[in-house]
């Protein structure tokens, strides 16, 4: 009776002890969220949508802004949701008219952000491989995308006092080639070194060596941007890497090819 009784003693305990670890386990299976961010450029003529897995993210969800339409910038912004025990969380584009995944990239396994960069031109991904950060300088990339247009470009500072009506002008960039990547050394300038100056000033496109021959269709409307929202260097900063994707067309398009959370100006 003696032994009959310490076995049912040890299975009791061992069954509680069953049922403590799978308590454990389901504790630590808790729901975690993930910030993530794509920004580039879709050059295709098929629309592309985001999914998560079997989580597809598309026109029924947030008014389609998982979706990116054909030959327009690509600026994903969302939030996703999963258990912490979740693996192999993969995020992917695919071309809604190909039905073709163009890209798939794991999300980290640990942190609260994934950012991702993707330019798809002529059906290839186009790479981007920018320079090691100099503390000396910054260093400002540029993909200007004119296909068929190849003759350089010089991006000009440009800001008009409202009270003198005194004009400002200084070069952030010289003889840029289109269609490929280039990246030049800057140090902001003065005149351009804070945020309400750069929130006040334009900046110029223009055939390379003039100041007033406009770089794309000789207009322009078609060849300024405002400063502001670029996120470019202000006074005092140096070893930077900010690369920027910009596209001539109805309306100067531009995306910023990085993140960082602190320079949201």
């Amino acid at each position: 009776m003696k032994t009959k009784q310490i076995i049912q003693r040890l299975f009791s305990i061992a069954l509680l002890s069953s049922m403590l670890t799978a308590c454990n386990k389901k504790d630590t299976n808790y729901e975690k969220a993930i910030h993530v961010l794509v920004t580039g450029y879709n050059g295709s003529e098929g629309v592309l949508q985001a999914a998560i897995d079997t989580t597809a993210l598309d026109k029924e969800v947030a008014y389609g802004k998982y979706l990116t339409k054909a030959n327009s910038i690509l600026e994903l912004n969302f939030t996703h949701s999963f258990l912490s025990g979740s693996k192999n969380q993969t995020l992917t584009l695919t071309d809604t008219t190909t039905n073709k995944v163009v890209f798939s990239k794991p999300l980290p396994e640990a942190g609260t952000k994934a950012f991702f960069n993707f330019v798809l031109i002529d059906g290839k991904e186009l790479p981007l491989n920018p320079p090691a950060a100099d503390a000396s300088t910054n260093k400002i990339g540029f993909y200007i995308h004119t296909p068929g247009q190849d003759a350089a470009v010089d991006i000009i500072f440009y800001r008009k006092d409202a009270n003198s009506e005194t004009e400002y002008r200084e070069y952030l960039a010289r003889n840029v080639q289109p269609n490929k990547w280039v990246f030049v050394n800057y140090v902001s300038a003065a005149g351009f070194d804070q945020r309400d100056l750069l929130n006040v000033s334009k900046i110029l496109f223009t055939k390379t060596g003039t100041t007033d021959q406009w770089a794309f269709n000789d207009d322009a409307n078609l060849s300024k941007m405002d400063a502001g929202g670029m996120s470019l260097p202000l006074a005092g900063e140096k070893g930077l890497v900010l690369p920027y994707f910009i596209v001539p067309g109805e309306q100067l398009g531009r995306v910023r090819m990085f993140f960082s959370p602190d320079r949201l100006w």
